[in-house]
């Protein structure tokens, strides 16, 4: 896959040229020298505990060349480094960790340099962003090295907890600090606001717990709670109430080590044996406000970018219409800003439409197959689009989808003003409960076997009137098949109805 360099909010300033009301501010962002990751990874490539919750796999990367001496220019007395690990490695400034503690991730990490160099390549894209967002604040650099312990710098990266993004925040934590979690999208996977979050979330739990880097980082994955409850326990039995002396869960325990040795390994490379790769130090994407709905397909199109590209620049965005009441912008690499402009003035004298998705309510005899017919798509991607299982699902009547223009009558409403009122998709569906049985065991008697279920004896005998005598091994009905319906709303809510 091509190399892009990228662009974040925070660093330079375009203007776009289109006369368009689809373009307009163009604000750069993040650089990397590496292509944007085709793969994901698992966060715990290497046996380490944060990521061993991380359900998503990376897919092999190539290898990055490797880094050049550090190359220094001086504008007045601030150093301006050609390669970004070393701007990294300059923002240094948590405190050491015994090496004991340290020296068991600093093993499986500096033997494992494939890894190194895929989490390098792909957290490439949203590295210069992060850096820039945590030089503003004056945070120290080992920070920027923290998503590669959450999830392995892959913002599709789910735990069993529900915790996603670089980051990984759990929906409740991003509620609080306004990561957008609904059917359309998913800010705790936005690079931008979750760095943004993250930053101010740690700010907060390290005042709180008195400029402690540590224990600001173990409230981070352990919660902020339990941590305050371990540090009144260890107080109260006049034990030391710092990090290494605490008592936590295993994966919080190693959870700074891990950090600190990454720390360490960028420090100093060479002494593990090590060439880190090169990450050019400029902003590698562009962000684009927009003032119209678009397809995700289209934009991409427009950007002349492969759709998996586009994706890992705006992991965030959930359906195949970027909603313009959920959000106003897209992330596309610097270079492909003026292609898009460009092809969408192109695009736009020829009077195409911009969107050619619009909710549809289902009617008798209807399929995701039959309707993904009429527009030439496929029952299964009919299905992504809505998050459902597949598209055998059978719906009925009255489910409302996100489905292709084209498969529906003509209408006079504005799209815009529809897909805005569109909160997703509701689905109805007919489930079937299967019957409960139980099997006689011996010296069993209806009346063991009634008070043991809390059912009437008359009840389990009208259950089973084939039944003349029990025997061992015989399975007799508790309940019979039962079948309801299941309404599942855009927040996944569900209410069933007999």
């Amino acid at each position: 896959m091509k190399a892009f360099p990228l662009l974040v909010f925070g660093a330079l300033t375009l203007l776009s040229g289109c006369a368009t009301t689809q373009t307009s501010q163009v604000n750069e962002s993040a650089p990397v020298s590496n292509a944007i990751a085709e793969n994901v990874e698992k966060a715990n490539p290497i046996g380490t505990s944060t990521s061993e919750d991380v359900t998503d796999q990376a897919k092999q990367q190539e290898t990055l060349p490797a880094a050049t001496d550090p190359t220094e220019t001086f504008i007045g007395t601030t150093p301006a480094y050609d390669n970004l690990v070393d701007r990294i490695r300059s923002g240094f400034a948590m405190p050491d960790m015994p090496r004991a503690r340290i020296q068991p991730f600093i093993k499986r990490f500096s033997s494992n340099p494939d890894y190194l160099n895929r989490v390098f390549a792909r957290g490439g894209p949203y590295l210069h962003h992060i850096v820039e967002e945590i030089e503003a604040r004056g945070l120290p650099m080992e920070l920027a090295l923290l998503p590669i312990v959450e999830s392995a710098y892959n913002p599709q990266a789910t735990s069993h907890a529900k915790a996603a993004g670089l980051w990984q925040f759990i929906p409740s934590t991003g509620r609080i600090y306004e990561l957008s979690q609904d059917w359309w999208m998913d800010e705790r996977r936005d690079v931008i606001e979750s760095t943004r979050a993250a930053l101010d979330y740690l700010e907060k739990i390290y005042a709180l717990h008195d400029n402690d880097w540590f224990l600001a980082l173990a409230s981070y994955n352990w919660g902020e709670g339990a941590v305050g409850r371990a540090i009144r326990r260890n107080k109260a039995a006049g034990r030391p109430a710092d990090y290494l002396n605490l008592r936590m869960p295993r994966e919080t325990r190693n959870y700074v080590p891990q950090l600190i040795a990454l720390r360490d390994i960028l420090e100093s490379p060479q002494n593990f044996g090590l060439t880190l790769p090169y990450v050019a130090n400029r902003p590698y994407f562009a962000v684009i406000d927009k003032n119209q709905s678009i397809d995700l397909k289209l934009a991409a199109e427009l950007a002349e970018l492969d759709p998996q590209d586009f994706q890992a620049l705006n992991p965030h965005l959930r359906r195949p219409v970027i909603e313009i009441s959920r959000t106003n912008r897209i992330v596309l690499p610097i270079e492909n800003v003026d292609r898009f402009n460009t092809n969408l003035a192109d695009y736009l004298t020829k009077g195409l439409p911009l969107v050619t998705w619009k909710p549809y309510t289902m009617k008798r005899g209807d399929s995701l197959k039959s309707i993904g017919a009429r527009a030439g798509v496929s029952a299964d991607d009919l299905a992504k689009a809505n998050s459902l299982k597949n598209g055998k699902v059978n719906l009925l009547p009255g489910t409302v989808l996100l489905a292709p223009v084209a498969a529906q009558p003509s209408s006079n409403a504005s799209l815009e003003t529809t897909l805005a009122s569109f909160k997703g998709a509701r689905t109805i569906e007919r489930e079937y409960v299967p019957a409960k049985t139980h099997v006689v065991r011996r010296n069993e008697t209806w009346q063991s076997i009634a008070k043991k279920w809390r059912v009437r004896v008359a009840d389990l005998k009208a259950l089973n009137r084939s039944v003349s005598q029990l025997k061992e091994g015989l399975r007799l009905i508790l309940r019979p098949q039962t079948s309801r319906t299941v309404i599942t709303e855009a927040n996944g809510r569900r209410i069933y109805k007999r």
